[in-house]
């Protein structure tokens, strides 16, 4: 299967929330994730982060997803994803076929999410890091006409990893191989 998705940094959040209120989108509300990813290069420590293993949580539904990400293209993306009933459990099964000393991390973050004209479009906040936009749908044609009568303004990134949205927000080098929120900040 294919992921079509773009990520857009820079952009003023009160807007964006106004417009999709204008346009008639759909709130859909916040989800708070807890994520172990599994990088599949070891040798490349927190900068690949193009192919990976992950599971996740938002405490009601739990998926194990495999990502590959071709390029910064909108639709270069290979995903397949299905869901587990056991969060914890299915952690301890990957950890114990990936073996010691890979690359792995334990990630938190909030998504507020909104559904509009078959997008979903989300703001994803991680810990220390100013949001950013997250526009998935069907086709990069659909992502493209959302961006335009949404009126979104801002930096689009393409569908890079999470490494390059931090160095993008100020935050270069930041290791993400531990991100976790405190109590305080949500």
């Amino acid at each position: 299967m294919k992921e079509i998705e773009t990520k857009i940094v820079d952009f003023d959040e009160k807007s964006l929330r106004a417009n999709l209120k204008k346009a008639g989108a759909k709130y859909l509300g916040k989800v708070f994730y807890r994520r172990h990813v599994f990088d599949m290069h070891p040798n490349v420590i927190a900068k690949s982060y193009d192919e990976f293993i992950r599971i996740r949580t938002d405490g009601r539904k739990s998926t194990l997803t495999y990502k590959y990400r071709r390029g910064k293209g909108l639709a270069n993306t290979e995903e397949i994803e299905l869901e587990v009933a056991d969060f914890d459990n299915a952690e301890k099964i990957i950890s114990k076929l990936w073996g010691k000393g890979r690359p792995r991390y334990y990630q938190e973050n909030i998504v507020e999410k909104w559904a509009y004209r078959g997008a979903e479009i989300d703001i994803i906040r991680w810990p220390g890091v100013k949001p950013y936009i997250e526009i998935e749908a069907g086709t990069a044609k659909k992502i493209k006409s959302v961006i335009k009568i949404l009126e979104i303004d801002g930096t689009e990134l393409g569908n890079t990893n999470l490494v390059e949205i931090f160095d993008r927000s100020g935050q270069h080098g930041r290791d993400v191989t531990d991100l976790k929120f405190n109590k305080t900040s949500f």
